[in-house]
C-alpha cells in the first residue's frame, strides 16, 4: 500500500499483475467539518469498503469454509455499525440500531445508512 493523499487516497498492490496497481478512493469533502482538508473529490467511505471485503469473504467461504470466517464477518458488520452510529451523531441524527440494515444500500448523498434522506452534506 502506498499513501497518495492521507486519508483519502491509497494505491494498492495487485496480485497476479506484475506492476499492477489499483487505487481506493475515499471521498474528500472541504469546509468547516473537514479541518485539514484541501481539495475535495468523490469517493467511497469506510462502510462501503468493509460491505465489499463482507461480500469477499463470504464468496471466498463458499469456496473453501473456515469457521473463523463467521467471526471475522461478525467483526466487520460491527465495525459498519460502530461507524455508522458515529456518523448518526456527527450529523445530528438518531444513530441507526440493529434493525437498521448495515448492508443495505446506502444514501447516495451522504453515504450512511439510516439517513431517510435527512442528511445535509453535499
Amino acid at each position: 500500500m502506498k499513501v497518495l493523499d492521507p486519508g483519502h487516497l491509497y494505491e494498492l498492490q495487485v496480485l497476479d499483475g506484475g506492476d499492477l496497481t489499483v487505487q481506493l478512493r475515499f471521498v474528500k469533502r472541504e469546509g468547516a467539518k473537514f479541518p485539514g482538508n484541501v481539495g475535495h473529490y468523490p469517493g467511497t467511505n469506510m462502510q462501503e469498503v468493509l460491505r465489499a471485503l463482507i461480500n469477499r469473504l463470504a464468496y471466498l467461504d463458499n469456496q473453501q469454509p473456515d469457521p473463523r470466517n463467521t467471526a471475522i464477518i461478525s467483526k466487520l458488520a460491527d465495525s459498519i455499525f460502530l461507524l455508522e452510529q458515529r456518523a448518526a451523531e456527527h450529523h445530528e441524527r438518531k444513530p441507526p440500531t440493529w434493525s437498521v440494515s448495515i448492508m443495505g444500500i446506502p444514501c447516495r448523498k451522504c453515504g450512511h445508512v439510516g439517513c431517510e434522506g435527512t442528511c445535509h452534506s453535499s
